[in-house]
């Protein structure tokens, strides 16, 4: 079932745009529904209108789980930082 992993897959959507969202920037990695992927992507979707006028962002957050050692890696990296001090994530 690993190339199952490895698929990606839409993980939520959002109306916090892209450059608000330093937490699920690409390459970062976040858990959803128990799981940790890295994000992929963002896709931009239809505006959504506001009962009272106007309009608002909309957009779909997209990811590949993390396999094993990805997730080892990724523990190993936190630990460092924490050590280190190093506050830049």
């Amino acid at each position: 079932m690993r190339w199952f992993r490895q698929r990606e897959k839409g993980l939520f959507r959002t109306h916090q745009p892209p450059f608000n969202s330093p937490e699920w920037a690409v390459g970062k990695v976040v858990q959803h529904e128990g799981q940790l992927y890295r994000v992929t992507r963002w896709v931009e979707l239809r505006r959504v209108p506001l009962d009272r006028g106007g309009s608002v962002g909309h957009w779909e957050v997209w990811g590949k789980q993390l396999t094993d050692d990805e997730m080892r890696q990724e523990v190993l990296e936190a630990a460092e930082r924490i050590k280190g001090g190093d506050s830049t994530q």
